[in-house]
């Protein structure tokens, strides 16, 4: 049994075990020992004890509390193993433990494992989507900006509202509503990692907390998720016009408290819908870290398994570029750059694309596309940016 990322999974990977036929009660004991060890040395607060006797008893333990009551239970199993003369489940062990020895429990009640599974379930699920409930949601989003902070992690926030949905409630009714809400919900989590926590926020809001994930990460991920909803409903002559907009907030970069934090990713939502919609906003606009240059380079971009495309820088800088192009390139596709600077040789990169928006223009929409270099920076880069540089200076 893996030391898994939080609480949740700990309780299902239990569960897993005492549910078997029959139940791995010896590999669990083995497993959660050499876990229990593992995890002492390198993250001794984490409340591996108390969550396991959480779930085999509902009682509630300070994590030292519960340490010493779990070497007293495995202690009375041996005990008890030898005054019986016949093997002793782990769960009976802990039952006679706590009923008859140290007598926290006074009125046990037996239930089925499956029976209780379900129920924790239900207390922090949503019922129409299956996501994380609202109240869940909000304790991960605590854990995780606390993990992150005590490791120097980043964490991302994104929050989602589908866009126009009383629309499609007064048109078609509740039960289509309904509908949209759950395959939305349904997309969104086959587009998300195992460690990425989904949740109804309430209504046709929803969140979604991305550990260890940075900003250029998140933005992929929502933009991945926006589009994926918007195909899916174009494709569907009822719900045609169902999209969703998008706002993302990043600990420690957009705000320091959890509460912050989601305000931060929900002021970005707002732009997103004020904007025009079907979009996703970062908070706070792009953050820069390196200085842009203008510039009006000729670019060939190739895409990975595309055509060659025509494409004009609009500025460059040490971290990327960003280009004027007439067709869209979807947000994290890799793509190939050859950049021919005014009286200068090519010069040949390969970059990832981080944001795509769309700009009207007198001769028709075109396309704004920033793109991260994904080369090493070096002599390649800072020789590229002196010629832009002085192409800007002397066009």
């Amino acid at each position: 049994m893996n030391v898994p990322p939080d609480l949740l999974n700990l309780r299902q990977s239990v569960l897993d075990l005492l549910e078997a036929d029959p139940p791995q009660e010896e590999r669990l004991l083995a497993d959660f020992e050499r876990d229990a060890e593992v995890l002492g040395d390198r993250e001794p607060a984490h409340p591996l004890y108390s969550t396991i006797i959480y779930i085999l008893t509902h009682l509630t333990f300070s994590e030292p509390e519960a340490r010493r009551h779990w070497q007293r239970i495995v202690a009375h199993r041996a005990r008890l193993r030898v005054q019986l003369g016949r093997e002793v489940g782990l769960r009976v062990a802990l039952l006679d433990y706590f009923v008859n020895v140290n007598r926290e429990l006074k009125n046990p009640k037996v239930i089925e494992i499956s029976i209780f599974e379900k129920t924790e379930r239900s207390a922090v699920t949503d019922g129409l989507t299956s996501l994380y409930n609202h109240s869940y949601f909000l304790q991960s989003l605590r854990r995780e900006v606390l993990r992150a902070k005590r490791h120097a992690l980043k964490v991302s926030l994104i929050m989602f509202d589908l866009d126009n949905f009383k629309k499609i409630n007064d048109s078609y009714g509740h039960v289509e509503g309904d509908q949209v809400l759950l395959r939305a919900a349904t997309l969104m989590v086959e587009t998300l990692r195992e460690i990425d926590i989904a949740a109804r926020y309430g209504g046709e809001e929803f969140g979604v907390v991305l550990p260890d994930t940075p900003r250029n990460g998140a933005y992929v991920v929502a933009d991945r998720i926006r589009r994926r909803i918007e195909d899916h409903f174009r494709r569907r002559k009822l719900t045609a016009d169902v999209t969703i907009s998008g706002g993302v907030a990043v600990y420690p970069d957009d705000a320091d408290t959890p509460e912050t934090l989601l305000r931060t990713a929900d002021e970005a939502l707002y732009r997103s819908k004020a904007l025009g919609k079907n979009r996703v906003t970062l908070a706070g606009g792009e953050r820069r870290r390196f200085m842009r240059i203008p510039a009006s380079h000729r670019i060939t971009l190739l895409p990975a398994g595309g055509r060659r495309t025509a494409a004009r820088a609009k500025n460059v800088s040490e971290g990327g570029l960003l280009l004027g192009i007439r067709q869209p390139v979807p947000v994290g596709s890799r793509v190939n750059l050859l950049i021919r600077p005014p009286r200068a040789e090519a010069v040949a990169f390969r970059g990832e694309v981080v944001r795509v928006s769309e700009v009207a223009g007198s001769d028709g929409t075109r396309f704004d596309v920033a793109v991260r270099l994904l080369n090493d920076a070096g002599k390649a880069k800072a020789l590229m940016l002196r010629r832009a540089a002085a192409s800007a200076a002397h066009p």
